[in-house]
């Protein structure tokens, strides 16, 4: 995402002076990848002690952002932090009075904001093709390949993620709360995990010393991906993380089926549902108007036929829309579609080429607006620490709200004066 462009890229706007990774084995690894003898650090104070920076990328776990952040931030920095910005109420609010203290600015990675096709819902939303909006719905879909993988790694226990609430949702609630122009406010919030965890009795430590291998419908095999073997297996004997353990563990504490009602400024009312062990993956939005319905969705992999196998179902997944294929149609998207329904009758499509590169084409274009200074942004695109807060917001008063089974204020979990800096209502 940072390292090859920066190296690859942008060297004449920018250059990478240091790294940091608690784990040398992978910090040897980045070295040798990226080249140049860029100075290696296992202690991230002595690394801004010792090298001389304008800025600092914050690329760690999610739980430990804050850390990072606040750190460079007293020393005056500009911070660049991957999302989401923080896991919980508690260190948005430490971050957020840390940047008011500072010389230095937070810029938070949405990148999801850059894609074509998303930004293009934003353009028609601005021009007012469905007027004043009143309600949104979203649901998104996670496979069970891609799904499963945050039940394999650091993202299973909710204090190392915020769950995928947040994780994994502030994704989504920053697309919502950029394409609409408002703040969540009051949250409520159902989840459980239906699927993972200790579901079955035929369950082991982790993939590759798993009795149970051979009859289990998600065993990855590590030493097949010459990359992870470098990057996990080589690294396991310094810091003992495994990146294949098992998806049907005990320790695992974050949901798998979360549905999330908010009540947001100007009224507006917001409906989210995510499965995390869908046959197909992508999602679907509705957003209501006075004046007409907007439809969009996305398709990110479907299975054509089914595939018990974890490896053959990694090899098998395609770029097809499972609706479609429900029809007959089994050809790859090469276009996406945003439907406009005026409220009185008719349809209007807009059609939007699918964009190649990282995330949909969205992450060139959010490192050109990091790191070339005059990108223009009519659309307002650049997410800093008010947008970071505020989707880790929804994902952390959702989280309470399954925990309390009540109603959670947004504000009052904030407090009056940064609320009041924030302008909430």
């Amino acid at each position: 995402m940072f390292g090859r462009p920066l190296v690859r890229d942008y060297t004449d706007v920018a250059e990478l002076v240091g790294l940091c990774d608690i784990n040398p084995a992978r910090l040897k690894l980045a070295q040798a990848q990226l080249g140049g003898n860029i100075p290696g650090f296992t202690d991230f104070d002595e690394m801004l002690d010792k090298v001389d920076c304008d800025a600092v990328i914050v690329t760690t776990p999610c739980g430990t952002h804050h850390q990072f952040i606040i750190k460079a931030l007293e020393r005056g920095l500009d911070v660049i932090s991957e999302k989401a910005m923080t896991v919980d109420a508690e260190k948005v609010r430490a971050i957020l009075e840390a940047e008011r203290k500072s010389t230095g600015t937070l810029k938070v990675t949405f990148n999801y904001r850059y894609v074509p096709y998303v930004t293009e819902i934003k353009r028609l939303l601005r021009e007012g093709v469905i007027g004043d909006i009143q309600s949104v719905e979203l649901h998104w879909f996670l496979d069970t390949l891609h799904g499963a993988d945050y039940f394999r790694r650091w993202h299973r226990r909710k204090e190392n993620s915020g769950g995928l609430l947040v994780h994994k949702a502030t994704h989504h609630f920053d697309l919502v709360n950029w394409w609409i122009d408002a703040d969540p406010l009051t949250v409520f919030a159902m989840g459980s995990r239906f699927f993972y965890g200790p579901t079955r009795e035929k369950r082991g430590e982790r993939c590759l010393t798993c009795k149970y291998k051979d009859s289990c419908e998600f065993y990855m095999d590590l030493t097949e991906h010459k990359s992870y073997a470098k990057l996990y297996l080589a690294a396991e004997q310094y810091d003992g993380y495994y990146r294949d353990r098992c998806i049907f563990s005990p320790e695992i504490n974050i949901e798998d089926t979360m549905h999330v009602m908010a009540r947001y400024s100007k009224g507006i009312q917001f409906s989210y549902t995510l499965t995390a062990y869908s046959p197909f993956e992508g999602w679907r939005l509705v957003i209501n108007g006075n004046k007409g319905r907007l439809e969009a969705s996305e398709p990110h992999s479907f299975i054509p036929e089914e595939a018990p196998d974890f490896a053959t179902r990694t090899k098998s997944k395609q770029l097809i829309d499972a609706w479609e294929a429900a029809r007959g149609n089994m050809e790859p998207e090469k276009e996406g579609l945003i439907i406009i329904y005026p409220l009185f009758g008719g349809v209007k499509v807009h059609r939007v080429p699918k964009a190649t590169g990282g995330h949909g084409g969205g992450d060139e274009r959010l490192r050109d607006m990091l790191f070339r200074t005059g990108t223009p942004d009519p659309l307002g695109h650049a997410a800093g620490s008010r947008a970071g807060a505020m989707s880790v917001l929804l994902g952390a008063a959702a989280n309470e709200s399954i925990a309390t089974g009540q109603p959670v204020s947004i504000p009052g979990l904030l407090g009056a004066e940064l609320s009041a800096a924030l302008g909430l209502e």
